[in-house]
């Protein structure tokens, strides 16, 4: 399923429901962005794209390359009259130089993206890559400026939303990589916050008088400017949410089986995506209150909650609340870029309640050691956790 949704991406447009099957396929792993780009690349030169149940990134790039040689080969041959021969040569040579020039940019523009790097795909199909630091022009295919990016943020908020006609419109998707946040503002003011490991699709301009609607995956807050003609629509994890105006914190990671939606301000409705959208069936929330969603059972759970809890990440916190070491590991390995293997199964069913802010991981690690002593070793930027060999002295209690 997920090859025929691969194959109508790079030549159309897919429904709510595949764009979100297809982004879950690009957050899995890095290769897949890879692979994907170096399609597309296959797409525009006319090259039949292979069965992609089996086709990898090294695959794509080999046939690019095939690809590559065809045309200049092509270019190489331009002509074999006699007459002509010492034209033909020259432009043969001159030729082959633009082609190698071609091939060259067409290269760069496929060759692997750092993993750690902040992303915003294009409408355009480009990619560009993004720094925390320093201010950047973003512009279409046209070389219109849809918006700019100014340190940790990227704004649209100069677009002019009101003067886009029905046509469809152009999406980009800004990605974050674990370790890193962003902030976005979309063409109505809204702002949104994204944490690490998060990916968001928007568009570039919403249209007058119709749904805002967004993608995410992983997880952002939304500071959703009220406009009552257009209702705010956040798909994720199977559900939407649905707002006018307000503030909401919404999680779901493709490594977690549920979706939380917690309310800080306003009122939002939630519903399982794909279904129409009406009161009965949709669920209301009120501020200081959560909602799982479970998508096995498609059921929603409501609980009161203290909301910080679940937004504190915004002011570079992380907060956990009775939550088992397991689930610890998981917002570890987001939040400092690592990756964490826990050999010691005794620790990872532990509950542990804890708030760091500017701590290291090595210090995050030596205070969860007072609790349940272990060890630990660290290499790059993978941890190994296991237990303590034992000793002949009783533990006493911490």
């Amino acid at each position: 399923m997920i090859a025929d949704i691969i194959i109508r991406k790079i030549k159309g447009h897919l429904n709510q429901e595949e764009e979100i099957l297809f982004e879950n396929w690009l957050s899995e792993k890095d290769e897949n962005l890879l692979t994907f780009k170096r399609l597309q690349k296959l797409h525009e030169l006319k090259v039949p794209i292979p069965d992609i149940e089996e086709l990898d990134a090294q695959k794509a790039w080999q046939l690019l390359l095939d690809a590559q040689r065809k045309q200049r080969k092509g270019v190489v041959r331009f002509s074999s009259r006699t007459l002509l021969r010492y034209a033909a040569i020259f432009v043969g040579i001159f030729g082959c130089f633009l082609a190698y020039r071609s091939f060259k940019s067409e290269a760069t523009v496929i060759e692997p993206i750092d993993p750690n790097s902040i992303t915003l795909d294009l409408g355009n199909g480009n990619t560009q890559v993004l720094t925390r630091e320093g201010t950047l022009q973003i512009v279409n295919s046209e070389g219109e400026v849809l918006g700019k990016k100014v340190d940790g943020l990227v704004d649209y908020s100069q677009s002019k939303s009101d003067d886009v006609d029905d046509s469809a419109p152009e999406y980009n998707t800004l990605r974050i990589p674990n370790g890193k946040t962003f902030k976005v503002v979309l063409s109505d003011g809204t702002l949104v916050h994204l944490n690490a490991g998060s990916s968001l699709k928007y568009p570039v301009q919403f249209q007058k008088d119709k749904n805002r609607e967004v993608v995410l995956i992983g997880e952002g807050f939304f500071e959703v400017t009220k406009n009552e003609s257009s209702p705010f629509i956040v798909t994720s994890g199977g559900v939407d949410v649905r707002v006018l105006g307000t503030k909401f914190n919404v999680t779901s990671y493709p490594e977690d089986k549920r979706q939380n939606t917690v309310l800080v301000e306003g009122s939002v409705r939630i519903y399982e995506t794909g279904s129409t959208y009406d009161v009965e069936n949709s669920t209301l929330l009120s501020p200081g209150y959560k909602a799982e969603w479970n998508p096995e059972e498609k059921n929603m759970q409501l609980e009161k909650v203290p909301t910080e809890l679940y937004t504190g990440w915004i002011n570079g916190k992380l907060m956990m609340k009775e939550m088992v070491f397991s689930n610890i590991v998981k917002r570890l390995q987001r939040h400092y870029n690592v990756n964490i293997t826990s050999e010691y199964q005794e620790l990872n069913s532990r509950v542990f309640t804890a708030t760091f802010e500017k701590e290291s991981i090595r210090e995050v690690l030596e205070t969860f050691k007072l609790e349940t002593p272990f060890d630990y070793e660290i290499e790059g930027n993978h941890i190994l956790i296991k237990r303590q060999p034992k000793t002949d002295k009783p533990m006493g209690k911490v």
